[in-house]
């Protein structure tokens, strides 16, 4: 199943073009929104679009204010179907892959303050996040916990990606095609 969705995504990736991507979500009119917040969620969910392209996106297309509101709102909603996929089918197969004392001491380590490390690892802007947001569901972490680091790491991310995308912070060749 896996290799059949990794085949897929590969697939489809030049389908996820940003030129396509934008006269598809320009051309959508009032449905455009909705359309970016549905591909924010699934580029966490399944990935086969980069997770800086969409924030940056929705900068480019609505502006600073609805731009944002678009990135964020997706990414804490993506974020938190990955946490409850995680949760509901991902610990007996982790226990089964890694054993159940592994799953226990990965549960210790993010009891107590530990949770917050997700914090700037959310914030890089190549840190595996999508696949953390599994993975902190699969090992226990608590929801609320979970919730706080997506809001205090992924969120102002994805919402200063928007602000490049719409122009008002500048992240070199990335946005602008201008060195």
């Amino acid at each position: 199943m896996l290799a059949a969705l990794a085949w897929i995504g590969i697939a489809a990736a030049p389908a996820f073009t940003r030129a396509r991507l934008t006269s598809y979500v320009h051309g959508a009119g009032m449905w455009g929104p909705l359309i970016l917040l549905g591909l924010q969620i699934g580029q966490i969910v399944i990935a086969p679009i980069p997770g800086l392209f969409v924030p940056i996106v929705a900068g480019m297309l609505y502006g600073p204010l609805l731009g944002a509101l678009i990135a964020t709102v997706g990414t804490m909603l993506g974020s938190g179907a990955a946490f409850a996929i995680g949760t509901r089918a991902g610990m007996p197969l982790l226990r089964r892959w890694i054993g159940a004392d592994t799953v226990a001491r990965a549960q210790e380590l993010v009891g107590g303050r530990r949770w917050l490390a997700l914090v700037p690892i959310f914030l890089l802007p190549f840190s595996p996040s999508d696949a953390i947001c599994f993975i902190a569901g699969m090992i226990g972490m608590k929801a609320e916990r979970f919730g706080l680091a997506v809001l205090l790491g992924r969120v102002p991310k994805d919402a200063a990606l928007a602000l490049a995308g719409a122009g008002l912070i500048r992240l070199g060749n990335l946005v602008s095609g201008h060195p």
